[in-house]
């Protein structure tokens, strides 16, 4: 387990010392449960108060939030929730979503967010966005240019579509069930086009298998500073960036939520928790405030993309 020690360690309110479980509602390996392991040093490093990791895997996250919203709320379980279980599985899997992302839940603070490369099978004649969306049209439509997800209705999948439907331009879409297996169809060229976190993306692409084409962050990656942001590119298209986040079960006081989210903030804010967290992943210092906003509006815009498509996980 990663550490981080020298951060310096405050004092916990009275309100957060039973503080003692972390529900994960993915499996271990997953890319938030690798925050969570990070982030619950770097709390115990602040504050002395160790907590454990309950991994809940199941239905893209649905069967951990579930159980969080269940749990007690009297300050001694935690959740940390992506924005899949909040904001596209109340839309993709609605027969399945047995909460409510707005009412079930109190938003403590955020924790994370991930970038992602747009990026294509090296052998594909093109290095710019531009030309992707003109070899993608110049391409019969009996022989189209293929994407890949690790799933319906996940992130990888609705930014493409986004992506292709704002610029319209056509590729085909072909699910998988996880990123390892879509990613070895697009190394061997039977896909051509992912945008896959970066953790996935960049090792292929800094041996030159994969082309990175544009960068779904603020600002470019210092380990390709010649790949653009989308910003740069396509300022008008609107793309999602996974993030995670803490929450408590519904009925949680304000001031247990409240100590919480000052020492969770505090942990996230320090330099040195960055350094931690895994490649293409950023901390994500929202407020109770910021993070009820960001649900919200993500929650908006892609039930709206997800009814466009005719998308359900059902």
């Amino acid at each position: 387990m990663l550490g981080v020690a020298g951060m310096p360690r405050g004092a916990l309110s009275q309100t957060t010392r039973s503080l003692t479980k972390l529900i994960v509602p993915y499996g271990a390996g997953n890319i938030t449960d690798q925050v969570a392991r990070v982030f619950v040093d770097a709390f115990a490093a602040r504050s002395g108060k160790h907590l454990v990791v309950d991994n809940q895997p199941g239905a893209g996250g649905m069967l951990g939030t579930y159980n969080l919203i269940r749990g007690p709320a009297d300050g001694s379980t935690l959740g940390m929730v992506s924005v899949a279980a909040l904001a596209i599985a109340p839309h993709a899997a609605k027969q399945a979503v047995q909460y409510d992302p707005f009412t079930d839940l109190v938003p403590v603070a955020g924790v994370s967010v991930s970038s992602a490369f747009l990026a294509v099978n090296a052998s594909l004649p093109v290095r710019t966005l531009a030309e992707l969306v003109a070899y993608a049209r110049a391409r019969p439509a009996n022989d189209p240019l293929f994407y890949c997800s690790p799933g319906n209705a996940t992130v990888p999948h609705l930014n493409i579509e986004t992506l292709r439907r704002s610029l319209d331009f056509p590729l085909q879409h072909i699910p998988y069930r996880t990123s390892a297996a879509a990613n070895t169809d697009l190394l061997a060229g039977r896909v051509q086009v992912t945008m896959d976190s970066a953790s996935i993306t960049v090792p292929h692409m800094k041996a030159g298998t994969l082309r990175p084409i544009a960068f779904n962050s603020v600002r470019r990656s210092a380990d390709f500073p010649d790949v653009p942001t989308f910003r740069e590119v396509a300022p008008d298209v609107q793309l999602l960036n996974a993030w995670s986040a803490t929450f408590f079960p519904k009925g949680t006081s304000a001031a247990v939520t409240q100590a919480a989210a000052e020492e969770i903030q505090a942990t996230v804010n320090d330099p040195r928790f960055a350094d931690l967290l895994p490649l293409g992943v950023a901390p994500f210092p929202l407020g109770a405030t910021q993070l009820t906003a960001q649900i919200r509006q993500d929650h908006e815009r892609l039930g709206k993309l997800i009814a466009a498509i005719g998308l359900t996980q059902d």
